[in-house]
């Protein structure tokens, strides 16, 4: 048994090394990294990592995902998780700046820990209410993204991001961002 998981591991350096090795051969097409970001309408900070992958010189493909700050709303935490996949069409190009349009799908998760419907209906046991509340209520809103970025070179492998989206969903909101993003 020893001998097997010394030869996979052994295998899985080696299997590594060589693609390693392949990659620093050539350009890569995947960048990733994360950053800070404001949604206007659900007035929270947050934040959030991204990958993108170059598909040729005009077009991007990308995935991100954003975790909302919580935000009390009289005695419940309301949060929110945000997923974007999004196409990017580069319209200007040049050595060290790339601007580009946004258009994909937004997925919006809010939840309400700690909130209970109503207790009339309730029989609790030993004649108590419970003092805290256990149960949970969510929606997940699935919507649009439309918007402009940029993207500034740093350096060889580092760059600066920078984007203004719009998601339409139920409600609606502006999102502003700026992070890093790192090429592999």
């Amino acid at each position: 048994m020893k001998k097997t998981k010394l030869f996979f591991t052994t295998a899985m350096i080696a299997m590594l090394a060589i693609t390693t090795q392949q990659l620093e051969a050539q350009d890569s097409k995947i960048l990733a990294g994360g950053g800070l970001a404001y949604a206007t309408d659900i007035n929270s900070a947050a934040v959030f990592a991204k990958g993108v992958y170059l598909i040729n010189d005009e077009w991007e493909a990308s995935l991100g995902i954003n975790y909302y700050f919580p935000k009390g709303e009289g005695a419940y935490e309301i949060k929110w998780l945000g997923f974007d996949l999004d196409a990017h069409y580069v319209f200007s190009k040049t050595d060290n700046l790339d601007f580009y349009g946004i258009a994909g799908i937004n997925i919006m998760r809010v939840s309400i820990p700690g909130f209970d419907g109503y207790y009339e209906d309730y029989d609790f046991p030993y004649d108590e209410e419970p003092t805290a509340s256990t149960g949970t209520i969510s929606s997940t809103d699935t919507g649009i993204n439309v918007g402009v970025g940029g993207r500034y070179k740093l350096s060889d492998n580092l760059f600066g991001l920078g984007e203004a989206k719009y998601a339409i969903n139920n409600g609606g909101y502006l999102q502003l961002s700026a992070g890093m993003l790192y090429r592999f």
